[in-house]
C-alpha cells in the first residue's frame, strides 16, 4: 500500500496471490487472467505478483496482504448548505437517513444539476453521529475532486480523506473520498457507501471493481447509489420501493432542452473549416453572453484538428482527454478564466461544474442517450445561470438523440419512468 503516513494495518490474507492448481489468482484485486501475472527468481526463490493492481503497492506470492486497520469513533459534525432544499430533496434526504437507520440499501435517481451530493449532509451527519465509517465514492477521478471540494466546503470542521491515483490527503479513513480503485487497501471497513455516478465507465464495465465496493463495505453496511442514468440491472437490484426520483434541479429552473443541428463536422475538417451554423453559434456563445464552452468529440483524433480550425479565430482554445498529464492544471485554468473553449472527449460528461457554460456535441450519431444526458447535464447547473444552451450537431437523427430528448421532456413534467 502507497500511503503518505503510517497507518495501522492488519493482515488480510497470508500472501496477496495464491496458487490454485495451475491458476493464480490475486487475493487483493480478484485478477485471475495469467497475462496479468509476472513470476521472477530471486535467492529464496520463485515469486509472482499481480500487475493489476500494481500502481496500489505490490501483491505478490510471498508477501502478507494488509488492509487499512478500522477505527470507529463518535463525532458530531456540522454542515452548511448554499442553498434550500426543495420538498423532492427533503423527501430524499430523509429517506436516505432512514436506510441507514435500517440498513438497507438505496437508490436516489436524480435529473442532472439536482443537488444529488447536497441531500446526503444529514445522512453523513446522522452516520458519524453513530460511529460509522463513511465513504462518498466514484469511478471518475474528475467527480472525486468535486465531490471533495463541496464537502469540505460544506463540513468545515471534519476531517476528509481524499485518494485517487497518486494524490492522497489522510486523516484516519472514517470519512473518505476515493475513486474505486484506491477500495483494494479496504475490506469490510465502511458502514455507509455512497457511490456517485455507479453509471459511469469503468465501473459500468469492470465487475471487479464493483465488487471492490461490497467488499469495502461491512456485512450490515448501507450503499447509497446516486445517479441521473440508472441502468436496467441497478433498478432491478435495488428494487423500485427503494428508488426515490428527483425530477427538478435544486434551483427548481428546467432542464435544457438540446437543439439539434444536421451537418457533417468531419467532412468541413477535412477542408479546414466547421460548418457556418456550427461557427455561428459558437460567436454568440463567447462575444455577447461572454461564456465558456464545453465541446464534446466522439473520439481523440477529432481534438487537434478541431482546436486548429478553431485558432485561426478564437484564442483560449484547450483540448482534453482521458490520458491528458495535464488534466487537472487545464480544469483549473478553465475556472480561472484562461481557456475559453475546452475540446473533449466524454471524460468532462460528469463531474464537472462550470458557471455560465454552454455545451456543443459534435457528432452526435455517436452518443447514446445516457451520454448525451449527461453532456447536456453540465448547462443550466448554477443558481446565477440557470439556462445554459446545449447544441447536438449531428450527420443523422438517432434513437439515442431522441431518446436523450424525450428522457428531458418527461424530465421538465415531473415525470420518471423506471
Amino acid at each position: 500500500m502507497k500511503f503518505t503516513r503510517n497507518i495501522d494495518a492488519k493482515v488480510y490474507a497470508e500472501c496477496g496471490v495464491v496458487k490454485d492448481r495451475y491458476k493464480y489468482k490475486c487475493v487483493r484485486c480478484g485478477n485471475s487472467n495469467h497475462g496479468l501475472f509476472y513470476t521472477y527468481t530471486d535467492y529464496y526463490g520463485e515469486v509472482t505478483y499481480c500487475l493489476r493492481c500494481v500502481n496500489l503497492g505490490r501483491s505478490d506470492s510471498r508477501t502478507p496482504l494488509r488492509v487499512v486497520e478500522p477505527s470507529r469513533y463518535r463525532e458530531l459534525i456540522a454542515y452548511k448548505l448554499s442553498f434550500q432544499l426543495n420538498k423532492e430533496q427533503q423527501y430524499a434526504q430523509e429517506r436516505i437517513v432512514d436506510a441507514i437507520k435500517h440498513h438497507h440499501d438505496l437508490m436516489i435517481y436524480a435529473v442532472t444539476g439536482a443537488g444529488k451530493t447536497e441531500i446526503t449532509f444529514r445522512g453523513i451527519q446522522f452516520a458519524r453521529s453513530l460511529g460509522m465509517n463513511v465513504l462518498f465514492v466514484s469511478p471518475r477521478v474528475d467527480v472525486i475532486r468535486e465531490i471533495y471540494l463541496r464537502l469540505t466546503d460544506a463540513f468545515k470542521n471534519a476531517r476528509i480523506d481524499l485518494l485517487y491515483g497518486d494524490e492522497k490527503i489522510e486523516a484516519d479513513f472514517v470519512f473518505t473520498v476515493s475513486t474505486v480503485h484506491q477500495l483494494y487497501n479496504f475490506r469490510n471497513h465502511y458502514d455507509v457507501i455512497i457511490v456517485d455516478e455507479v453509471d459511469a465507465f469503468p465501473l459500468t464495465k469492470d465487475q471487479l471493481l464493483k465488487t471492490q465496493i461490497d467488499k469495502a463495505k461491512t456485512d450490515s453496511g448501507v450503499i447509497i447509489y446516486l445517479t441521473a442514468t440508472p441502468e436496467a440491472s441497478l433498478i432491478r437490484k435495488v428494487k423500485k420501493e427503494n428508488i426515490v426520483s428527483i425530477t427538478r434541479r435544486y434551483h427548481k429552473e428546467p432542464l435544457v432542452m438540446p437543439e439539434v443541428y444536421y451537418t457533417n463536422i468531419k467532412k468541413t475538417l477535412r477542408k479546414k473549416k466547421l460548418p457556418e451554423i456550427f461557427l455561428s453559434r459558437l460567436r454568440e456563445s463567447l462575444a455577447p453572453r461572454n461564456r465558456k464552452v464545453f465541446i464534446f468529440v466522439p473520439n481523440i483524433d477529432l481534438l487537434v484538428p478541431m482546436k486548429e480550425v478553431l485558432n485561426k479565430e478564437f484564442e483560449k482554445v484547450e483540448t482534453i482527454f482521458s490520458g491528458d498529464p495535464l488534466r487537472k492544471e487545464k480544469i483549473d485554468r478553465m475556472r480561472n478564466g484562461e481557456i475559453d473553449i475546452m475540446i473533449t472527449t466524454t471524460i468532462l460528461e460528469r463531474g464537472v461544474t462550470f458557471k455560465r457554460l454552454d455545451v456543443f456535441v459534435v457528432h452526435g450519431e455517436y452518443f447514446d442517450d445516457t451520454s448525451l444526458i449527461q453532456i447536456a447535464g453540465r448547462a443550466g447547473r448554477k443558481l446565477e445561470d440557470t439556462k445554459g444552451n446545449v447544441y447536438i450537431f449531428t450527420k443523422y437523427n438517432t434513437r439515442g438523440i431522441m431518446k436523450a430528448r424525450e428522457k428531458t421532456f418527461q424530465f421538465n413534467k415531473g415525470k420518471v419512468k423506471l
